[in-house]
């Protein structure tokens, strides 16, 4: 029988995590949690945000974290690219 030698698999994605934040500062980190706000990001191009997801993905290395931070006030969103894992978007852009 013959053996056959695999290599563990390399992913070739980053982590990318988006968090919404509230106008009271407040920030969702978890998609049940963004369900009962939903509304609240309506202006946001859903389309948009996969195609940024995937570009960070990317540009995001192994061990690092990078984020989409949408914010309610002011409709903005930012992009933080090779955090730290420990890192946490201000509340206010």
């Amino acid at each position: 029988m013959q053996t056959v030698e695999t290599s563990p698999i390399i992913s070739e994605r980053g982590f990318v995590s988006t968090v919404h934040i509230l106008k009271s500062g407040e920030m969702i980190y978890s998609l049940q949690d963004f369900l009962k706000i939903e509304s609240r990001f309506s202006w946001v191009d859903k389309k948009y945000l996969v195609g940024k997801i995937l570009e960070l993905q990317k540009k995001t290395d192994d061990r690092r974290r990078s984020f989409l931070v949408i914010y309610e006030d002011g409709n903005q969103i930012r992009e933080y690219v090779n955090m730290d894992q420990t890192f946490q978007p201000l509340p206010f852009y």
